[in-house]
């Protein structure tokens, strides 16, 4: 898997498209209370659904033990896959996101970090993620993906388990991770991007968090 062209991509996309950057006001949430993420697809052609627990890398790494072409058959990587990289212009026309997001919540992370998340999303987007039930204000998450300490929650504030399709999740991300950018210069030619952030789905029943995990 290309993790680093995804990484130069988004990061593209984040310097040419940025809204808003991510600041020093943003309320802290030193972590969340959540669950792991529950997983649930087709793992080989023409066989039943399956479920699996874990962080979008934790449960691509178990499809893979199991199929090794997944990715060809039914991946990210498949003939008639309908994911495929994305920067904000296509995202935002989408149903999936809204424009209802806040860089004011969260803690800074590194924006790459995220990026690893976000390309396991897209590479298990076939299934869907679930996040147990929750309330306004209290919702029930999952940790899509935790990588060196930058995670993707899923919160759900409705009554009933959410399940969503992962791409969803991921798009979502995207579009915190491209609005809620700042970077830092580390001297030289080496500089550190950061995200952290939170966006609503349009009747504001869950939303997608970028937060330390």
């Amino acid at each position: 898997m290309k993790f680093y062209s995804f990484f130069a991509y988004l990061l593209v996309g984040a310097t040419t498209s940025a809204a808003l950057p991510a600041d020093n006001s943003a309320r802290e949430v030193t972590s969340l209370t959540a669950s792991k993420l529950t997983w649930t697809g087709q793992v080989k052609r023409g066989e039943p659904a399956v479920s699996f627990t874990g962080t979008a890398e934790e449960i691509y790494n178990q499809i893979i033990e199991i199929n090794p072409n997944y990715d060809s058959e039914l991946g990210l990587d498949s003939a008639d896959a309908k994911v495929k990289r994305r920067d904000l212009k296509p995202i935002a026309k989408r149903a999936t996101t809204s424009s209802d997001w806040t860089c004011a919540y969260g803690n800074n992370v590194n924006a790459e970090s995220v990026g690893v998340g976000v390309r396991y999303l897209y590479s298990i987007a076939n299934g869907d993620c679930s996040a147990p039930p929750g309330s306004p204000g209290n919702g029930g998450c999952t940790a899509s993906s935790c990588n060196s300490g930058a995670g993707i929650f899923l919160c759900n504030d409705s009554s009933n388990t959410l399940h969503n399709a992962c791409t969803i999740v991921a798009d979502n991300a995207v579009e915190v991770l491209i609005n809620c950018q700042s970077t830092t210069y580390n001297g030289g030619s080496s500089w550190t991007s950061y995200t952290h952030g939170q966006i609503f789905s349009l009747d504001r029943s869950w939303n997608v968090i970028l937060n330390q995990c």
